[in-house]
Parts: C-alpha cells; sequence; structure tokens
C-alpha cells in the first residue's frame, strides 16, 4: 500500500487510457499477493504454488526461491533485503539476489505484508504482532485470542495499528505494551490506513468503514451492503478510497460523507493503488482491473479473465503490475 500508513500512494504515473498487455508470468497457482518493485525495477512477489519469483522489467524469470508453502503476503523491500512469511509459520529473508539470509519460526501461519517502521524494525502479524529487526532477532511478540491478518500500519505517534479476525482495533507502543484496544463488532480482515492528520481508517465485517482518532475513539462509520476487506486507501485530499464485498468502490470525505461510488458486477477484495495524477487502479472479481478518475468516472476497465484480489503495483514507466487467479503475474502498459 505505498507506505508504512497505508496511504496506497504512489509517486508514479499509471496510464489514463487502457492498456495493452506488456506481458504475463504464469505460476503455479493464485496469485494473491501485491507485486512490489524494486528501485532496479526488479519485481517481486510470492504465489499460492509457494514459490517466490523475482522478474526482470520485461517478464523474465530472474530468479525463484521455492518456500514450500502457500506464500499470501506482498514481499516487503528494505534496504537489500526482501522479506515476506507464509504457511509455513515463518518469517523469511531473501537478499536482492534471491539467497536465503535468516528465517525466524513463527506460531502461526503468516498471511499479511510484513511493514517497516521508522525505527527500522520489521512489524509482522501471525498469532498476534512480532517486532523483528533486519538480523532476524526477535525484539517482542504480542499474542492475540485470534489470528490476526491485518499488516501492521505505523502511526505517526509511534503506535503499531493491527486488526484481529475477532473485530479488535488495536493499538501497540513501540515496546509491544497495550496503547489502546477498540472492540469493532465486526472481522477485520483488511489492515488499517492512516491520513495525513492521524486518523486511522479500517473496514469490518459488518460492512463498514470506520475512523478513529489516534487514542481510539470512534468518530463515525459508513455503511456499504456488505463486508469490506480491502484496506482504504487515502487520496492526497483526504479521500478514502475502498471497496466492499457489495461490488462497489467508495469514495468517502473525511467527514464520512460518500463523494461517489462506482458499481463492479462482483465483489472487491482489492484494496486500490491511487497514482501521481489521482487516479485509482483497483482490481474486482467481476474479472476486471478498473481505472477510475478522482471524480469517479471510470476511465477504462481491462479484462484478465479471473478474480483480481491483488492490488496494484505502478511501476516508474506507468507500467501496472498485478496477480490474478490465474495464477498470471501481468504487466499492463
Amino acid at each position: 500500500m505505498g507506505d508504512a500508513a497505508h496511504s496506497g500512494r504512489s509517486e508514479n504515473r499509471g496510464p489514463s487510457v487502457r492498456p495493452a498487455p506488456a506481458w504475463t508470468y504464469q505460476t503455479g497457482s493464485r496469485v494473491f499477493a501485491s507485486p512490489v518493485a524494486g528501485r532496479d525495477g526488479t519485481i517481486y512477489v510470492g504465489s499460492l504454488d509457494g514459490q517466490f519469483v523475482a522478474l526482470n522489467p520485461d517478464g523474465s524469470l530472474q530468479w525463484r526461491y521455492s518456500a514450500g508453502q502457500k506464500i499470501y503476503p506482498s514481499a516487503l523491500v528494505a534496504g537489500t533485503s526482501v522479506i515476506f512469511g507464509t504457511n509455513e509459520q515463518e518469517l523469511v529473508s531473501l537478499s536482492l539476489e534471491g539467497q536465503p539470509r535468516w528465517k525466524l519460526p513463527l506460531q502461526d501461519m503468516v498471511d499479511a505484508s510484513a511493514t517497516l517502521g521508522p525505527d527500522g524494525r520489521v512489524y509482522v502479524v501471525a498469532d498476534g504482532a512480532y517486532a523483528v529487526d533486519l538480523l532476524g532477532r526477535l525484539q517482542w511478540h504480542r499474542p492475540t485470542a485470534d489470528h490476526v491478518r491485518t499488516a501492521p500500519a505505523i502511526h505517526p505517534a509511534r503506535l503499531v495499528i493491527i486488526g484481529t479476525t475477532e473485530g479488535s482495533l488495536i493499538a501497540l507502543r513501540p515496546d509491544g505494551s497495550l496503547a489502546w484496544q477498540v472492540l469493532l463488532g465486526g472481522a477485520i480482515e483488511g489492515a488499517a490506513s492512516i491520513d495525513d492528520d492521524g486518523r486511522i481508517y479500517t473496514g469490518t465485517g459488518l460492512g463498514e468503514i470506520v475512523q478513529l482518532d489516534e487514542a481510539g475513539t470512534v468518530l463515525w462509520r459508513f455503511k456499504t451492503g456488505d463486508e469490506v476487506r480491502a484496506t482504504p486507501a487515502i487520496a492526497r485530499d483526504g479521500t478514502i478510497i475502498v471497496g466492499s464485498y457489495d461490488g462497489n468502490v467508495y469514495a468517502i470525505s473525511p467527514s464520512g460523507a460518500l463523494r461517489w461510488k462506482v458499481a463492479t458486477g462482483a465483489r472487491v477484495r482489492a484494496s486500490a493503488r491511487i497514482d501521481a495524477d489521482g487516479r485509482i487502479y483497483v482490481g474486482s472479481q467481476d474479472n476486471f482491473l478498473y481505472c477510475i478518475s478522482r471524480s469517479g468516472s471510470v476511465l477504462w476497465r481491462y479484462n484478465v479473465g479471473q478474480d483480481v484480489d491483488s492490488t496494484v503495483e505502478i511501476g516508474s514507466d506507468g507500467t501496472l503490475y498485478f496477480g490474478s487467479d490465474d495464477g498470471g503475474v501481468h504487466a499492463l502498459r
């Protein structure tokens, strides 16, 4: 989602008109993770076939690492390391050349992306939250009663924000101690995001997008027609962009009012990405990738052929990278 606050913003510009397929790299199973572009243009992504690959900008294979179990999370590229979790109940660190650096055993499978904090620590979730240094040394573990599948968001007040499947939004201090915990009533499957003023947003299984302040006080709830599993993206003007299982992509003002909504043909599980010009790119389970203007007009859509639950990465040259249920890593430009 672009940064530790999960704003969903990219500094790059994606295509404003319908792009053409540049290439597809075929994996052996569904690709749920978002591809991540390194500084040199290398694309890093894992698949549910248990393989993690590095692809050249032309789509050719640079290297492959076998994790042995499904890989749901997107990778974290931190300096010269690529870090991701697996269903093998471990956090893996590889060099940019694909050489194993370390593996840290955890107490549950990892199906959410790791986040790099401003303190240089890696935060990841499984049976609670973990803080790990870049050498793979565990700093602390804060257990939760239920499995956590929301990538940690880092608040400017140095809080680590996670959500649980039983519906609690939790804020932890840098030492792992509890700052606050709020029960929101519905399972939290997507990560929280934080706007430029420190307000926190998350979706729930009740179909709500909830805004909270940094003390954990609920400021408003916006109701959609079905559960929300995507991470809300935050446009540069503060508009919250998020899809729902009711098939709509919503734009909500910071005060909680509907600005617009765009109907797709099926559930929206993918989180949105916003380019430097404010265009929104989001996939749907109707098999299409959508490009939506900041005012809510559909600029184009591209038929992938199967569900698009992967969040889009926007390359420095405007190429769009994403995964699909067809097992492909797709590049459009």
